[in-house]
C-alpha cells in the first residue's frame, strides 16, 4: 500500500476548508479532487465527478434543511433522499464501484 503524505493530505483538507467559507468553488473542488486522489487512488478527473457529486448532493441537503425549518417535511424528504441517491453515487466512485444508484 502506498504510503501517504500527512502534510499533502493536511494542505489539500485544509485548501478545501478555506476555499468553502470564501466561496472559491474552483478552489474548493480542486482541494477536495487532490484529496480524494491521495486517499483513494483514483485518477484525477474520477476524483473531480466525485467531488461534483458531493457538492450536489449537499445543495440537497441546503434545500432540505430549508424546508424542514419551514415545516414542509414531505417535501423536505425528497431533497433528503436526493442527497442520499447522490452521495451513493459519489462513494461508488470513490470506491471503484460501478454500480448505478438505485
Amino acid at each position: 500500500m502506498e504510503e501517504k503524505d500527512p502534510k499533502e493530505l493536511a494542505r489539500h483538507e485544509i485548501g478545501w476548508w478555506k476555499s468553502h467559507p470564501r466561496k472559491e468553488t474552483d478552489g474548493l473542488i480542486d482541494h477536495m479532487a487532490q484529496l480524494y486522489v491521495l486517499q483513494y487512488s483514483i485518477p484525477y478527473e474520477e476524483a473531480k465527478g466525485a467531488v461534483m457529486l458531493r457538492v450536489e448532493a449537499t445543495k440537497e441537503h441546503d434545500i432540505a434543511e430549508k424546508l424542514e425549518d419551514e415545516g414542509i417535511q414531505p417535501e423536505a424528504d425528497v431533497h433528503w433522499q436526493k442527497a442520499e441517491d447522490l452521495l451513493v453515487q459519489h462513494f461508488a466512485v470513490l470506491y471503484h464501484k460501478n454500480e448505478p444508484a438505485e
